[in-house]
C-alpha cells in the first residue's frame, strides 16, 4: 500500500482518485449512505464547489462537526475500499479530508473546502443532485426513512418526552414516527396522542411537517375532552411564537395551517399544525438537500421549540393548579393529590411501602403537578457529605500538580440553583448563545489573557463541546473549563474553577453575544430533590450539620449554619457566611419499611418529614394503557397473592407485592407463570428466608398467584 506523507497544514496534496473510480464510487448505492450524498451535493451545489462547514452548517441549519463528521467518514470510506494508498502526516497522524477535498485556510481554524476537479467532474457526468434524489411513494416510505438516518435524535427526543410526561418508561427507542397504517396520509411520534407532537404528513405531492395538536379523538385518555388536553399546549405556543426558536422557524417558512383566532379557539377533531412545506417533484422524487432540511429541523430549532411549548403548557397547568404554595391543588388524582398538600405543607416528606408500589413514580408525578424543577439522588451505603454538601476534590492545576479544591455535594449545588430562580439571575437563551459560541472557536480559535497578570491563552473545543484552556506557557498544561462553569459564572457571577481563565471567557462571550434573562422565571418555582432509597445510607452522616437547616420550620437564612468547610469558602459562593436550605426547596424520601437498613433513620430525623405510605391497591392505575389485555387477571392474582402475604405470621401489608411487578408482563406477552418465575419468586423467598417452612410457605403462596380456591369476593 503506499503510503503518502502530507505536512500537518498541507492541504493541496495530490489527487489519488481517477475521475473513472469516482464514477464507480457514486454509482454504488449499496456503498453511498444518504449522509454521504448529501454532504458531497451541498459542497456541490456551491460556487466552485466550495464553501467553508461553517457556512454550510448556517445555510443549512446543522452543525459544522456533522458536516465534518459526514465528509470524514465518507473519506476514510473511500480510502478502505480502494485499499491502495494512505495518507499521513509528518507526526504521523492519519488524515482524510485530502481524498475527497482541496483546502484554503481563512483565518485562525477556519478552511474553505474545494470538491476535487475528479469528484466533481464524475457528480456533474452522473446528473448527481437530481438521480440522488429520493423516491417518496407514501407516508410509511417517507417515515421509514427519517427513522432510519435521525440518528441520535430518537433516544433524546424520546427521553425529553418521558421526563416532561412523567412516563415510567421511554416508549419505542427505534421509533421517532409511528405509523402503523397505508390508508392514513399523517403520523405523529411514538406515543403522542394529548399533547404537542411531531407531525408529518403527505398530501397531493406536498410534505408538511412541524409542530402538531390535534383534537381527535385519544384512547385510554376519557377524563378530558379531546380540545381540553390539547388547549394548554396551544396556548403555550401563542405566547412563545417571538420566541427566538420559534421565530427562527418562521424565518425558515413555518407558520400555522389556519388563522390565529381559528388556532386559539380549537374545535373537535382537527389537526392544526405549524410546520413547513416542501413539495415533490412531478416524479414523486424528494432531493436531498429537501431531504435533510427536514432531518436537520427536526434534529434543531423544532426540537427545541418542543420542549419549550411542553415546559410551558406544564408550568401553566401548575400554575392553575396552586396559586400559592398552600392552596388546594385541583390535580385529578386523589393520590397525587393528598402527597402534593403533605409535601406544601411539611416541605420534607418520606413515601413509604412496598417494593414495586412506584413510590419514586409519585414522587417524579408530584413534581410534575407542582411544576417543580427536581433532581433524583438514589442513596446507597457510601454515600458521604462530600457527595450531598461538599467536600474536598483532588484536582489538577495549570502546572499539572494535583492539589485538593472544595467542590459542591449534589444538594449544595441544587440549592443554589434555586437561589437563581428566587434571585431572577436565569439565563433564557444560554444554550444557543453556547452552542454558536462554540461554533465561532472551532472555526476561528480564540486567544485571551488572565485578568491579573495578562498571561495569555488560547481556547479550543474539545470533543465534548467544552472549551478546552492552553497556557503560553513552556508545559502548555491544558485545563477543561465545562459547560456548566461558564453558565455559572454568567448567570451568579461565581467562579467554580479555574479562575484566571473562566472570568476572560465570560466576559468575552458577555461583550460578543447577546444574553437574555429568562423573562417568564416564576419566583415561587418549587424545586424538589427526591432521596430514593433514602435509609440505605447513613443519614447522619450524609447531611452533617443539614439536620438542623432541614426541618420546616428553619427554612431560608435564620436556618444557616457554619459548615465544616466554611473557612475554606471562596468569596464568590453565596453560601459563605453560611449554609440554609433556600425557602423554595423542598424534600421527598423513598424508602422500603421492610428494608434490612430501616434502623438507620432514627427517630430526631424522622420527626422532620411527614410520612405517606403508598400501597399496592392505591396504584393499580399504573397498569391502564400498559397491560390492558391482562389487566383482570392481574388485579385478581394480585389481590389473591398480597392476602395470602399477610396470612403469614410475621408478615404484613409491608411485605405486599407492588403493582409495577405486574408491568412485567409485556415482556413476556402475559405469561404469568413467567412472571412468577423470573420476578416474583426470588423476591417471596427472601420474604421467606429463615422460616422453619419456608418450602411450605412459598407454595402456599403459589397457590394463591394461581388463584387456587381463590374467592372473588376478595375483590
Amino acid at each position: 500500500m503506499e503510503q503518502i506523507v502530507v505536512r500537518s497544514d498541507d492541504y493541496n496534496s495530490e489527487s489519488q482518485v481517477t475521475k473513472e473510480e469516482w464514477l464507480k464510487i457514486l454509482s454504488d448505492d449499496t456503498f453511498m449512505t444518504n449522509n454521504y450524498k448529501y454532504a458531497l451535493s451541498i459542497f456541490f451545489l456551491e460556487p466552485d464547489h466550495k464553501a467553508t462547514c461553517k457556512f454550510l452548517a448556517d445555510k443549512y441549519h446543522t452543525s459544522p462537526f456533522s458536516i465534518s463528521g459526514f465528509i470524514t467518514g465518507f473519506s476514510r470510506a473511500v480510502q478502505e475500499r480502494l485499499n491502495r494508498f494512505e495518507i499521513t502526516t509528518e507526526e504521523g497522524d492519519k488524515t482524510y479530508w485530502l481524498v475527497t477535498m482541496l483546502g484554503t485556510k481563512v483565518s485562525g481554524k477556519l478552511f474553505e473546502w474545494k470538491l476535487r476537479d475528479e469528484l466533481a467532474k464524475a457528480m456533474r457526468e452522473l446528473d448527481y443532485i437530481s438521480n440522488s434524489a429520493m423516491k417518496i411513494d407514501s407516508i410509511g416510505h417517507l417515515v421509514s426513512f427519517i427513522n432510519q438516518d435521525i440518528g441520535g435524535l430518537k433516544k433524546d427526543f424520546l427521553a425529553a418526552r418521558k421526563e416532561l410526561v412523567g412516563n415510567q418508561r421511554i416508549t419505542n427507542s427505534k421509533l421517532l414516527f409511528k405509523y402503523d397504517s397505508e390508508d392514513r396520509e399523517w403520523a405523529i411520534n411514538e406515543g403522542a396522542g394529548t399533547e404537542v407532537q411531531y407531525h408529518i404528513y403527505l398530501s397531493d405531492n406536498k410534505i408538511g411537517y412541524g409542530l402538531g395538536f390535534n383534537t381527535l379523538y385519544v384512547r385510554f385518555k376519557e377524563e378530558k375532552t379531546p380540545v381540553e388536553y390539547i388547549k394548554p399546549f396551544m396556548d403555550a405556543f401563542i405566547a412563545l411564537k417571538d420566541s427566538n426558536e420559534v421565530a427562527k422557524l418562521a424565518n425558515r417558512g413555518f407558520k400555522l395551517n389556519t388563522n390565529e383566532y381559528d388556532f386559539q379557539n380549537p374545535v373537535k377533531d382537527e389537526h392544526y399544525l405549524f410546520g413547513r412545506i416542501v413539495e415533490l417533484d412531478h416524479k414523486q422524487k424528494l432531493s436531498l438537500v429537501d431531504y435533510y432540511s427536514i432531518i436537520n429541523d427536526l434534529k434543531g430549532d423544532l426540537f427545541e421549540a418542543y420542549k419549550n411549548v411542553f415546559k410551558l403548557a406544564n408550568k401553566t397547568t401548575m400554575n392553575e393548579q396552586a396559586s400559592n404554595s398552600n392552596a388546594q391543588l385541583s390535580i385529578t388524582n386523589p393520590l397525587l393529590q393528598e402527597v402534593s398538600e403533605l409535601l406544601l405543607a411539611n416541605k420534607n416528606l418520606i413515601l413509604t411501602g412496598a417494593p414495586g408500589t412506584g413510590k419514586t413514580y409519585i414522587a417524579k408525578e408530584v413534581c410534575k403537578a407542582l411544576g417543580a424543577t427536581y433532581e433524583l439522588v438514589q442513596f446507597h451505603p457510601s454515600y458521604d457529605y462530600t457527595d450531598f454538601v461538599e467536600g474536598l476534590r483532588p484536582v489538577q492545576n495549570e502546572n499539572g500538580e494535583v492539589g485538593f479544591e472544595l467542590r459542591d455535594g449534589i444538594f449544595k449545588a441544587f440549592c443554589k440553583e434555586a437561589l437563581k430562580t428566587e434571585n431572577h439571575q436565569v439565563l433564557s437563551n444560554f444554550d444557543e448563545v453556547y452552542h454558536k459560541f462554540i461554533d465561532d472557536v472551532s472555526e476561528n480559535g480564540l486567544q485571551l489573557v488572565t485578568p491579573s497578570h495578562k498571561k495569555p491563552f488560547r481556547v479550543e473545543i474539545n470533543s465534548q463541546k467544552n472549551c478546552k484552556v492552553i497556557p503560553d506557557t513552556v508545559k502548555q498544561t491544558e485545563m477543561a473549563v465545562t459547560k456548566q462553569f461558564i453558565r455559572t459564572y454568567l448567570e451568579t457571577d461565581r467562579v467554580t474553577d479555574w479562575k484566571p481563565y473562566l472570568i476572560p471567557i465570560c466576559e468575552y462571550v458577555k461583550a460578543n453575544y447577546d444574553l437574555r434573562l429568562d423573562s417568564v422565571t416564576d419566583k415561587n418555582k418549587k424545586f424538589v430533590i427526591i432521596l430514593d432509597e433514602i435509609n440505605r445510607a447513613e443519614i447522619s452522616k450524609v447531611l452533617g450539620e443539614l439536620f438542623f437547616s432541614i426541618d420546616s420550620g428553619y427554612r431560608g437564612k435564620k436556618g444557616k449554619v457554619k459548615t465544616q468547610y466554611t473557612n475554606l469558602q471562596t468569596n464568590e459562593d453565596v453560601f459563605k457566611d453560611g449554609f440554609y436550605v433556600p425557602e423554595n426547596v423542598y424534600i421527598i424520601g423513598t424508602m422500603n419499611d421492610i428494608d434490612r437498613s430501616v434502623e438507620s433513620f432514627d427517630f430526631a430525623m424522622r420527626r422532620r418529614f411527614a410520612w405517606r405510605e403508598i400501597k399496592a391497591k392505591d396504584r393499580l392505575s399504573m397498569w391502564d394503557g400498559e397491560i390492558d389485555e391482562w389487566i383482570e387477571e392481574a388485579k385478581a392474582r394480585l389481590n389473591s397473592l398480597n392476602g395470602s402475604i399477610e396470612s403469614i405470621q410475621g408478615l404484613n401489608s409491608a411485605y405486599h407485592v407492588g403493582p409495577a411487578y405486574f408491568l412485567k408482563l409485556t415482556n413476556y406477552d402475559g405469561d404469568f407463570e413467567a412472571l412468577w418465575m423470573h420476578h416474583l419468586q426470588s423476591l417471596l423467598f427472601e420474604y421467606l428466608r429463615g422460616y422453619p417452612d419456608s418450602e411450605q410457605q412459598l407454595e402456599q403462596l403459589k397457590n394463591a398467584y394461581d388463584m387456587v380456591d381463590y374467592d372473588a369476593s376478595n375483590d
